[in-house]
């Protein structure tokens, strides 16, 4: 059977998701049809019928846009006072390793609460994904990044009402003597969207580097690489799942005794003994 090309684009119409598209102009006179997904205090992320997304200056749009997207900023999300509250400690150890007889670690440590306080009394925050990603640069190569974990808690805040979100303690062990792919913890990032429709709710970063480039980062995942511009490069840091070791285990990890030939085990049965 064959349709054509008209009844194909209307079908394609009908079976795309429905979304609240209204019409942006931009200084050119171009129009499209879009909903607003995210936007900030100079960007703003628009969602074609296709499903496309596109991020542009709101400064380009029309007068009558540029105060559409003002209005859906404060019309979306209620009012809120994000407080992030971190505690940071650094130690150093020296220990045998597999590398070398002696060498150098530095142990970073990091807990983070994040207070929410919605000052409006009228609208609550529905169920939001934070996601809190701790941020790694090579100690060889400062053009190299690392995503040294992710963790995502899902929230709610009443209105009016508090919220404390408590993420799992951290730990990054690194060296700077190391040839093995050493990475230190260079900073964090926040990012939070509802979960209805992924509408950003609250973003952060810990450096002027980090904010820059926060939408690239949080496309990344963890024990991704990245390059200068926290772009892929397509490789993984090496490492253990996360749930079958800690970072203050690395050095035992790295014992070079570990090198040694395992026991034998004392259950396993010797072999016959045959005379001839």
């Amino acid at each position: 059977m064959n349709f054509s090309p008209l009844l194909l684009a209307a079908m394609v119409v009908l079976l795309s998701p429905c979304i609240e598209a209204r019409p942006f102009t931009n200084a050119e006179g171009k129009t499209l049809e879009a909903e607003i997904v995210r936007a900030s205090d100079t960007e703003v992320t628009l969602r074609m019928v296709n499903q496309r997304t596109a991020t542009v200056k709101i400064s380009s749009l029309s007068e009558i846009d540029q105060a559409y997207v003002r209005k859906w900023v404060i019309s979306q999300i209620p009012s809120l006072r994000v407080t992030p509250n971190m505690v940071r400690k650094t130690t150093k150890e020296s220990r045998k390793s597999f590398f070398s007889t002696s060498t150098k670690y530095y142990r970073q440590s990091y807990e983070l609460e994040v207070d929410f306080q919605n000052n409006d009394t009228s609208k609550s925050l529905e169920t939001t994904s934070l996601k809190y990603m701790l941020i790694g640069q090579s100690v060889n190569d400062p053009e190299k990044h690392r995503v040294l974990s992710v963790q995502t808690e899902d929230m709610e805040v009443a209105r009016g009402g508090k919220h404390t979100v408590i993420f799992d303690k951290e730990q990054n062990t690194y060296s700077e003597t190391s040839s093995y792919g050493s990475y230190k913890c260079i900073g964090f990032v926040l990012y939070g969207v509802r979960k209805k429709d992924d509408r950003e709710v609250y973003r952060f970063a810990s450096t002027p580097e980090l904010e820059e480039a926060l939408y690239s980062i949080i496309q990344l995942s963890e024990r991704d690489i990245a390059d200068k511009n926290f772009q892929p490069t397509g490789e993984r840091g090496r490492g253990f799942r996360r749930e079958n070791w800690k970072p203050e285990d690395l050095p035992e990890i790295l014992d070079p005794r570990r090198r040694e030939t395992a026991p034998e085990d004392p259950k396993r049965p010797s072999p016959p003994i045959i005379i001839k």
